[in-house]
């Protein structure tokens, strides 16, 4: 009688120890997941690295154990994600998880084997894939709503600003598409604004575009989505605040930071939503199988200390609207 119940037992037993076999838990080294941005450690990569580990132990895998993390950050430098995408694939990893096109980009050319898990505002605007639901080839990640949330930031700015003032929407030619061009004029329209697209490459290139601000009597500035802006956001900021210009941006944080006002998905929340596909990835899953998520959670954070060194009153209607408002 005692012997029926210890073959599920054994059974039971067994399933754990597949699961690790897959994963390489068992009895062979560590996989190795390559993480490749254009940004740097103290700009976010290191919170971006860490959130990821984080989002894997949570699906039973721990660094050391089961994988190691090798990141390549290129310091807001484009030219250079290609010899660190180079170098990620000279280590063999199992898959490459990137951050921005340009990320992207490189790690699809570095090697035509690979998966690779990206985060990016753009996918199918881009040419990363042609639908969200199954993109085939060897992709697959998280689209944050690039386009509908430049244009969302835009309206949140022409609650800031007169109506019939001009604005700047500051952008960066890797995000450019025609997709976005279109929003953002329909957006500028609606919005009763007149709006002036600029494009920076470079830090030299922010510097000269906000300088263009004076020029083009531009009543605020909103920062498109995109990677190499964000690892130049300090820059933003500052100018910005000279101009006294209100800006609007792409992550939450930047609003924590000194930003005015900031509008997009909750970064914890989407990296546990790449660190599920990665670890979907690692088990077997064909990333090409796996459709392109999109984020659940949205933040609206205003700083009003910003406000205030600026000149300006926030609307009471917008910080009823605010999930954070700091004093």
């Amino acid at each position: 009688m005692r012997r029926r119940p210890l073959l599920p037992l054994l059974l039971a037993g067994m399933l754990p120890l597949a699961v690790a076999r897959a994963f390489g838990q068992v009895g062979s080294a560590p996989r190795r997941i390559g993480m490749l941005g254009i940004g740097s450690v103290a700009g976010g990569g290191g919170t971006n690295a860490r959130e990821l580990v984080a989002g894997l132990r949570s699906h039973g895998l721990v660094e050391g154990r089961d994988f190691v993390l090798d990141e390549r950050w290129a310091g807001g430098r484009v030219e250079g994600l290609a010899a660190l995408a180079a170098q990620l694939v000279a280590l063999k990893p199992a898959l490459l998880v990137t951050l921005g096109p340009q990320a992207t980009q490189a790690a699809l050319d570095a090697d035509a084997q690979l998966p690779v898990v990206a985060t990016l505002g753009e996918v199918i605007g881009l040419g990363f894939a042609a639908q969200l639901g199954r993109p085939g080839g060897r992709l697959t990640g998280v689209s944050f709503l690039g386009t509908p949330l430049n244009a969302k930031r835009l309206e949140l700015l022409a609650e800031l600003v007169p109506k019939g003032s001009a604005v700047l929407n500051l952008g960066d030619p890797a995000t450019r598409s025609d997709v976005l061009a279109e929003a953002i004029a329909a957006t500028a329209r609606a919005s009763g604004l007149v709006s002036h697209t600029l494009y920076a490459a470079t830090a030299a290139d922010v510097e000269k575009v906000l300088a263009s601000a004076r020029r083009l009597r531009v009543a605020g500035v909103n920062v498109l989505g995109s990677p190499f802006l964000h690892g130049n956001r300090a820059l933003i900021i500052e100018l910005a605040a000279k101009a006294r210009l209100p800006a609007v941006y792409q992550w939450p944080s930047t609003a924590r930071e000194g930003g005015l006002m900031a509008y997009g998905p909750n970064v914890a929340a989407m990296r546990q939503q790449v660190a599920g596909l990665v670890a979907r990835v690692l088990g077997g899953t064909k990333a090409g199988d796996l459709p392109i998520e999109q984020p659940t959670k949205f933040e609206l954070v205003i700083n009003l200390k910003t406000a205030k060194a600026i000149g300006l009153t926030i609307p009471a209607s917008l910080l009823l609207r605010a999930d954070e408002v700091i004093e």
